[in-house]
């Protein structure tokens, strides 16, 4: 039984091939190191000998090569990405090409997939006015329980830019309008003015691992083999057909290959199975690969623009209950770690002097020390888990590691983190650093923004300012780095000296050597006060089974 700890949550972060490089010009910024780049150039060369065999690859091998951005490609325009190389978009059915109507994906050229094996849920598809025109009569999003099928699946084929071949696929989307739950609409332009403003879902991918396969020829007719769990007999070979006998779980078993007597792959003309017994329709087949693999359910969130028009109906709504935040309107480039997405536009963050704003302030950095020191494997409580762990079964070892990875990526979603660069590695490791950081050192080093999502919730930002950094170590700073620090200060204050017009030129002026670092959620309760949500209690529920109560 394979051993969990506490600590190999840490751990996980250096399999995904990210380290902090420093430089004098942009600070602290992730990178991808030189033994990611000798992974992918190793897997990509093992995928190449596999030729048209499947190639076994675990998890976060899959994770690797699609982390690979595919680059321009034309004709499509992404919206949105899903991960490093997952990109989102939106473009023309089949047909006159006069609306868009399609989700588009575009991703890397990754092996042991095909149709049926991706899929794109949505969660909402939003105007302008702030109103969801996801048909949920048509769509079959509107079922948790069975939202992977027909009508979500993505109908797939590869394809090629100059310089690598790719995965295209996509789904028609049903819109419908919500004013009269009648007049169809489409995803570009929504009509009556209104505009796709926002939309968020996720890339669901189906893949295999651990693949292993086992060749059958005519000298096995009549021999038991134990595989996938039960026994394999091969039955039969005759000249249109090959059949096997397999006593255990058919979900175990992956796919098969026919092959003719020089070892070639030939076509298949279809299969039929009868209790366990499976027949392959081929012309003249020799002998058959027979696969089993442990199919990997991964999930990619996306999401693209931003709610911003519906937020100040939300303040209203929460006026009655709760205080009313000041909110300042501010358009920023979001550059978080080389972030490559669309640029948000309006963005509200509370005004300086806003109470809520203090109230989460005056806490975020103590929350986001204490959240990561309660990681420390050293500490009495993890030892005695670490030792409590030792002793699940490989089921519930299986339980925790898929919730670690889903709550961390539901996490990055729910606070803006741009999904382009986090994911469970790298939030882990930037956590992990704040960990070692004292609060003073963090207080000054990074500025706190706290953005309003609407409702009862927030996010604490924490970004840091790399040129700033190095004016405080500089002993003879030019005078024009002087005047942008001085800029930056009257802007983030708030005051009227810096007009909106100017501040936006200032904001784009230094907006790559600002990184946003880390973001923490708060909801704002009935009395006033604001509730930390830590990003790893749903991990602390689950081991102490509060997460069933």
């Amino acid at each position: 039984m394979k051993e969990i700890k506490i600590a190999t949550i840490a751990l996980i972060l250096f399999g995904s091939g990210y380290c902090f490089s420093q430089s004098d010009k942009t600070g602290q910024t992730l990178n991808t190191n030189i033994k990611q780049e000798e992974r992918i150039t190793t897997l990509e060369k093992r995928i190449a000998e596999a030729g048209d065999d499947f190639v076994s690859l675990m998890s976060e091998e899959y994770d690797l090569l699609l982390s690979q951005p595919v680059g321009d490609v034309d004709g499509f325009e992404p919206l949105t990405t899903a991960a490093g190389g997952i990109m989102v978009g939106i473009g023309f059915a089949d047909g006159p090409k006069i609306y868009k109507t399609d989700i588009q994906t575009i991703f890397p050229d990754i092996p042991n997939i095909g149709d049926g094996d991706v899929f794109v849920i949505l969660d909402f598809v939003k105007g302008t006015n702030g109103l969801d025109f996801l048909d949920r009569q048509s769509n079959t999003e509107s079922n948790p329980e069975n939202n992977e099928n027909d009508f979500t699946v993505l109908a797939l084929d590869t394809r090629k830019t100059l310089q690598k071949s790719y995965w295209f696929g996509s789904r028609y989307v049903n819109l419908r309008d919500p004013k009269d739950d009648m007049t169809v609409r489409a995803l570009g332009a929504l009509g009556d003015e209104v505009e796709l403003s926002a939309l968020s879902g996720k890339v669901v991918m189906h893949l295999p691992t651990n693949i292993t396969g086992l060749v059958l020829a005519k000298g096995d007719i009549g021999v038991d083999n134990p595989f996938a769990g039960g026994m394999i007999t091969l039955i039969e070979i005759n000249d249109d057909n090959i059949s096997f006998q397999f006593t255990g779980d058919s979900k175990k078993l992956y796919a098969w290959i026919v092959y003719d007597g020089k070892g070639n792959i030939i076509d298949q003309n279809g299969s039929a199975i009868n209790d366990g017994r499976y027949q392959i329709s081929a012309n003249n087949p020799q002998s058959v690969k027979i696969y089993q693999a442990e199919i990997v359910h991964k999930e990619y969130p996306f999401a693209f623009g931003n709610e911003s028009h519906v937020i100040s109906e939300g303040v209203s709504s929460v006026q009655e209950q709760k205080p009313a935040p000041s909110i300042q309107m501010s358009e920023t480039l979001d550059t978080t770690m080389n972030n490559n997405q669309t640029k948000s536009a309006a963005l509200v963050y509370l005004d300086k002097n806003d109470p809520i704003f203090l109230s989460i302030k005056g806490r975020a950095v103590t929350d986001l020390i204490e959240s990561a020191k309660r990681l420390d494997p050293e500490l009495p409580e993890n030892k005695l888990i670490a030792t409590q762990m030792e002793t699940w079964t490989e089921e519930k070892q299986n339980q925790f590691q898929a919730l670690i990875k889903k709550s961390i990526s539901d996490y990055i979603v729910q606070t803006h983190l741009n999904v382009t660069i986090f994911n469970l590695g790298t939030f882990m490791l930037v956590f992990n650093d704040f960990g070692k950081m004292d609060q003073k050192r963090i207080a000054e080093e990074h500025d706190i923004r706290v953005q309003y999502l609407g409702g009862d919730k927030y996010v604490a930002e924490f970004w840091e300012d790399s040129e700033a950094h190095a004016l405080a170590r500089a002993s003879n700073p030019n005078d024009d780095d002087i005047e942008i620090v001085k800029e930056l200060i009257r802007l983030s204050c708030g005051r009227d000296s810096v007009s909106m017009e100017d501040g936006i030129k200032i904001t784009k002026k230094v907006a790559l050597r600002y990184t946003k670092m880390m973001a923490l959620l708060y909801t704002l309760e009935n009395d006033g006060s604001v509730t930390f949500h830590d990003p790893f209690q749903p991990m602390y529920d689950f081991i102490s089974g509060r997460d069933k109560q």
